[in-house]
């Protein structure tokens, strides 16, 4: 008897959290209705992609905002099938969820303002607009929307009846039940299990390292980035951004002033496009600190490396733009750097953006991307198709677990392998990217590779000989194929990792990663420059290289054409400016220069030499500056990330 109740009481619960999943899937149909002039381009079979994939957004959404309904439905006591308890459980499921489908019916007539989800910075709008002042009171604002809007007042009602409806149909209506320890222990065991898979269900992910579900992941079953709003639901993409400090626009300078300190239209004028393959190999934390070529020291863990650097264009001054392995590939791929806010994380990686794969699809490529790891972990599965990549390939594409590492992915030598043999059959021109995983902790090795390498100073060196030569293995394996002489590699890390040095401690040091510049058929091409360049510099340069011939947007710049005013930006905890063998640190509350350093005389950055900058160079950085931060905030929000003439 007490068994049956236990079970049925679960079974409620659950058979409520369906049914709202059910109303949040009525409520996407008519979102997608009545703002059907902007989702034209969404076929059948666009969206049987949209439902599948809003399926863990609204989980997590419907889960979050269950969440004191689940806890005190499952408590193991016979207090929870008291009538007025279950009333009260009534009470709550109801009103916690017609929030959530309220705003969800709100967000179906505010898209076509935004067109996006209503995110958290709409309540900070709200207080600052002055609408709780006077004529223009909170009272007056919901007024003139229902009156404007007036059938999310019926919608409303009609939901809040039938939730209450479903609601007392499944609630508990029992007299008594007498609890034993048996039952306790028995109810004890179900709520553990029930409060671990609601753990699950929140983060949208059985895999435990995979991250908690963002807005970003909602790009994996995205055919546009304008129909990313479609597979979220308003509840999540305000829980979302809730945490997130939103920029806002920036009124600094006027046009003709910002397009002279940055321009972020980068033009490209050419007669005739050299169809190159391009691959872009993304080295997981292979810090610049690793390389002997680098330090010009004989010690090295990069052999392979060091000797491909010699045949290739480099430099000794190269940056990434963020610190996490989630802002190399915006950067890298589409020229989106991370500044006080990861893009990948936030709202605005549902903007429209040209990422290469875009760009070069367009004039011909075939494109794919590559990560050992299960795939969707870290979002890059979701991120390759914002940037406009075809084919994805994963550990789940991969067919063979007794190569995987056990924590991250397939090892990078077997992993290599494997994107040697699909490139083979790539269809030319082919645009490939490859983002590596092993050289990472716990810092583990193939039994067959251990002990084959030197120890180093740390663990993380072993790491980085083994992915050398995995790296080593892969050349040795293309390079007699045909179209290896007709292809350009671009060879970089992600972030740096465990550091030795004092030089790579430091605020500077900590972002210097390689980039290199390979084509086995342009011995010309080989030179190690000083000039300074950074992640979002690789996609304009590749399409330089290659003589593409029309405008785009770039937060970075052709180092093969504007090498002589190059510089790089990267946050941390402050804006950074590197630029004239200087690195500058703006402080955007005081909106001051607060530090300048000569970091080649001063590696180490010991000496501020701000004094010593004259008034009009010290203007001319922080111009530059914030003009970066204007065009980069504003584009973002205005959702201006694609050239237009």
């Amino acid at each position: 008897m007490q068994l049956n109740i236990i079970i049925k009481s679960v079974l409620y619960l659950i058979l409520r959290l369906i049914f709202i999943l059910f109303i949040y899937q009525l409520l996407r149909l008519g979102y997608y209705y009545y703002n059907y002039e902007y989702f034209t381009e969404i076929d059948i079979y666009s969206y049987y992609r949209i439902i599948k994939g809003s399926l863990k957004f609204d989980i997590s959404a419907i889960l979050y905002i269950n969440l004191l309904v689940i806890f005190l439905s499952l408590l193991p006591s016979n207090l929870v099938f008291k009538k007025g308890y279950q009333k009260f459980i009534k009470s709550l499921f109801i009103y916690c969820n017609i929030i959530g489908i309220s705003v969800n019916i709100i967000d179906m007539f505010y898209y076509p303002y935004v067109k996006n989800r209503m995110t958290f910075s709409f309540f900070k709008e709200f207080s600052q607009s002055g609408l709780i002042q006077n004529k223009n009171s909170v009272f007056q604002f919901i007024l003139d929307f229902g009156t404007d809007y007036w059938l999310t007042i019926p919608l409303v009602f009609i939901m809040l009846y039938v939730t209450s409806y479903f609601a007392a149909k499944t609630t508990l209506n029992i007299k008594s039940l007498r609890f034993n320890i048996k039952y306790i222990i028995l109810s004890s065991i179900i709520a553990i299990l029930m409060y671990t898979l609601t753990v699950f269900g929140l983060r949208g992910s059985f895999i435990y390292k995979n991250r908690p579900i963002t807005i970003s992941n909602a790009g994996k079953y995205a055919t546009k980035n304008s129909q990313i709003p479609l597979i979220i639901n308003t509840p999540f993409s305000l829980i979302r951004t809730a945490h997130i400090k939103d920029i806002s626009k920036k009124e600094y300078y006027n046009k003709q002033e910002l397009d002279q300190y940055y321009d972020a239209n980068k033009y490209f004028r050419s007669n005739q496009i050299n169809k190159k393959n391009i691959v872009i190999i993304i080295l997981e934390s292979m810090a610049t600190e690793y390389y002997g070529i680098y330090n010009n020291t004989e010690i090295t863990y990069t052999p392979f490396l060091d000797s491909l650097i010699s045949k290739s264009f480099t430099s000794e001054n190269t940056f990434s733009n963020g610190v996490k392995s989630i802002d190399a590939m915006p950067a890298i791929l589409a020229s989106i750097p991370s500044t006080n806010f990861h893009f990948s994380l936030s709202k605005y990686s549902t903007n429209n953006i040209q990422g290469l794969g875009n760009l070069l699809e367009n004039i011909g490529y075939s494109t794919s991307f590559f990560h050992g790891a299960p795939n969707g972990s870290m979002g890059f599965e979701s991120m390759a198709n914002i940037c406009g990549i075809d084919n994805f390939y994963g550990m789940d594409n991969y067919n063979n677990k007794n190569d995987y590492d056990g924590l991250w992915g397939i090892w990078d030598d077997k992993f290599f392998t494997f994107f040697a043999e699909k490139l083979n059959r790539h269809k030319e021109p082919f645009f490939s990217s490859i983002f590596t995983c092993s050289s990472h902790h716990p810092y583990k090795l193939p039994i067959e590779y251990q002990n084959k390498f030197i120890k180093g100073e740390h663990p993380m060196h072993e790491c980085v000989q083994y992915t050398d030569y995995a790296l080593k293995k892969f050349f040795n394996k293309v390079k007699e194929e045909e179209w290896y002489n007709n292809t350009l590699f671009v060879i970089t890390a992600d972030h740096t990792n465990i550091s030795m040095k004092e030089k790579y401690k430091n605020s500077l040091g900590i972002f210097r990663v390689p980039i290199i510049f390979f084509d086995p058929n342009n011995n010309s091409l080989a030179k190690r420059s000083k000039i300074i360049i950074q992640h979002t510099d690789i996609m304009p340069s590749i399409l330089g290289y290659i003589n593409y011939n029309k405008p785009i947007i770039a937060f970075g710049n052709n180092i093969f054409k504007d090498s002589l005013s190059n510089f790089a930006i990267n946050y941390h905890n402050g804006y950074q400016l590197i630029i004239d063998e200087k690195l500058i640190i703006y402080n955007e509350n005081s909106n001051e220069i607060q530090y300048i350093y000569d970091f080649i005389n001063d590696p180490l950055l010991k000496k501020n030499i701000l004094k010593e900058i004259t008034p009009l160079k010290s203007k001319y950085y922080k111009n530059k500056i914030r003009a970066f931060i204007q065009n980069y905030d504003n584009r973002m929000i205005n959702n201006n990330l694609i050239y237009e003439s």
